[in-house]
């Protein structure tokens, strides 16, 4: 697949089709704050997108704590030649997904509804993903055993002084990590990639 985070003319369509399911089931249950449908493209689909070029050579990924499908469905959207799925415990979200997916005509996306802990064996994963899941530390501690010796994190953060906190407690001896700065005008996003050092 190419190396690019710009959607075909359908997948365009099939996202801004994503962003009216979404911002008219939040009129009455609230999957996140949100004021339009632009809103919901600026500050949550755009971001989404940025982790396209960070997904070359995969064939599997997991989104965890995915909340609306965020970036997950984007993702699944966007490379139909990746079998995503999408973890989340909350009810009324994981209802809102299923019947996106399906209206979407995803075939190539799965929903898992349960919380997710390192006990929980839902496959291996050549990437994980998360945006405003948990702190880093949280997340490796709770998916390290999902991921493949190869696989890696790919992690939509906010603040570089926080990232840099969180970092201090994970084991440096066995994860590598790259942040990299988001180009956003209304507040600092980055992208946080997490590699096993020792691959199998």
């Amino acid at each position: 697949m190419p190396n690019t985070n710009t959607p075909t003319k359908d997948q365009a369509n099939k996202i801004k089709q994503f962003i009216n399911l979404a911002f008219e089931y939040n009129k009455t249950h609230n999957l996140f704050v949100r004021t339009s449908p632009e809103d919901i493209y600026e500050t949550d689909v755009k971001e989404s997108l940025t982790t396209l070029k960070y997904l070359t050579n995969i064939k599997t990924l997991l989104d965890i704590g995915t909340g609306a499908g965020l970036p997950g469905t984007v993702i699944a959207i966007t490379r139909p030649d990746i079998k995503v799925t999408l973890a989340e415990s909350n009810r009324k979200k994981t209802y809102f997904i299923k019947k996106t997916i399906k209206q979407l005509g995803l075939k190539n996306t799965e929903v898992v509804e349960k919380y997710i802990t390192n006990k929980s064996q839902i496959g291996k994963f050549d990437i994980i993903t998360a945006r405003a899941f948990a702190s880093t530390s949280k997340i490796i501690k709770t998916c390290d055993h999902l991921l493949k010796p190869n696989g890696r994190y790919v992690l939509l953060k906010g603040k570089e002084k926080k990232i840099l906190e969180e970092l201090k407690t994970i084991n440096k001896n066995q994860h590598k990590y790259e942040i990299i700065k988001l180009d956003n005008k209304n507040k600092e996003r980055h992208i946080l990639l997490i590699s096993n050092k020792k691959v199998e």
